[in-house]
């Protein structure tokens, strides 16, 4: 049988052995390439004439006597006449179908909790001969948003998410400050240790009050619901600051190496720095808007509702040119397993999240490498773009942040 001590004295020469330790139980020794050695164990059976093979665990993740354990287990499952891989498969389509249930019964329990709240909300509506707040808005949109950058659409995005699900169907007038404040408070309910809403409840807040403001002037109301609710009152806006000093960024590329991050999410990554855009335009990205040869890649339909064309230094080429050589042939930068589409543009932030918890517990499913990304305060996407713009403005490159991605390749040859 082997001992502890064996299995700590295994080096990357003993990659591919094989370590009987009795009992049909056989250790398989793998060496990763930062020199990291695992064994994984598996016991080799018959059942019902056919061999079977279960696997019992891998050290060190486990220990030697907890693997045994787990074979000692299977054996007494197989006496008992019941074959342990089949029990496991049968355990695992059990348990995901009770998260499927739970997840069903989860959204049945919230669709019928947002219709109580939108019956409550229209037995109070103003008559069909009344202006909605749904229609006030459509005006407001018509005659005064559609002068902004976008068109109104953020606010329109805004609204169909949070303001119209309660206040679509109620007539303007008939609006509170008790509905303003559900309003906001609904938005408050999604938020997090990380992301306090704050700032989405102040500007919802302060595109009602003006779309309010739009209705006074022209006496479709005689008073603001909005008036009493002060920004206050909220609470206080949470406002980054976090970006990456030359030292950081020279132990960020190092650590990306062996963070255990996938190469597409690596490269997602030396993007988003190379062209300072957000990490969502990067994952959304197709290859009919990337020319190599020209080295230009074209956002179209950006956050401000108009394309740009960013001009790619020799670095932001090369990754690209790295990536289209495991990507290439699909339409995506970054295509979803299933080839529909792109990634979610939370993939990424979430993997790097996910190395950043070092007194966490790895979770199921999610990477064990819990430490690899850390690199002083923690970190997301995001602020390499701050980390560009930041650097960008101490070489001198005055731009606003989306002129900022334009003239990246300008601060590189500076630099």
């Amino acid at each position: 049988m082997l001992t502890v001590l064996e299995l700590k004295g295994l080096r990357p020469a003993d990659h591919g052995r094989v370590l009987p330790d009795g009992g049909s139980l056989r250790g398989f020794v793998h060496a990763a390439k930062d020199g990291q050695m695992s064994v994984h164990f598996k016991f080799g059976y018959k059942f019902g004439g056919k061999l079977r093979t279960l696997h019992c665990g891998t050290w060190p993740d486990s220990g030697i006597q907890e693997i045994r354990a787990v074979r000692d287990a299977a054996r007494a499952t197989i006496k008992g006449g019941t074959d342990p891989v089949a029990q496991r498969e049968a355990e695992r389509e059990a348990k995901a179908k009770q998260i499927e249930v739970d997840r069903i019964k989860a959204e049945a329990d919230h669709q019928q909790a947002m219709l109580a709240q939108q019956q409550r909300l229209q037995v109070i509506a103003a008559q069909q001969a009344r202006q909605t707040v749904r229609e006030l808005f459509a005006q407001w949109l018509r005659l005064e948003l559609v002068r902004r950058d976008d068109g109104g659409a953020e606010t329109l995005r805004s609204f169909n998410a949070d303001v119209f699900p309660l206040l679509g169907d109620m007539a303007a007038e008939d609006v509170k400050k008790a509905h303003v404040r559900q309003v906001l408070d609904r938005i408050q309910e999604r938020a997090t240790p990380g992301k306090p809403m704050v700032r989405t409840q102040k500007k919802t807040l302060s595109d009602l009050r003006q779309m309010f403001a739009f209705a006074l002037d022209r006496d479709l109301l005689e008073a603001d619901p909005t008036a009493s609710v002060k920004k206050k009152t909220l609470g206080k806006d949470v406002e980054r600051e976090r970006f990456f000093s030359e030292a950081e960024l020279i132990e960020l590329f190092q650590k990306l190496l062996v963070s255990g991050l996938a190469e597409t999410s690596q490269l997602a990554l030396r993007i988003q720095l190379s062209t300072l855009a957000r990490i969502g335009e990067v994952l959304g990205a197709r290859w009919a808007d990337v020319d190599l040869n020209r080295r230009t890649w074209r956002l179209p339909n950006t956050k401000n509702g108009k394309d740009h064309t960013v001009t790619l230094s020799d670095y932001a080429a090369l990754q690209f040119g790295q990536l289209h050589q495991a990507t290439g042939l699909t339409p995506w930068c970054f295509p979803a397993s299933r080839m529909d589409g792109p990634v979610c543009e939370k993939t990424v932030t979430k993997q790097v999240a996910d190395r950043q918890r070092p007194n966490a517990t790895p979770m199921s499913g999610r990477s064990k490498q819990t430490t690899s990304l850390v690199i002083g305060e923690k970190w997301t996407p995001h602020d390499l773009r701050r980390t560009g713009a930041t650097h960008m403005a101490k070489l001198g490159v005055a731009a606003a942040p989306r002129a900022l991605i334009d003239t990246t390749a300008q601060a590189n040859r500076k630099r």
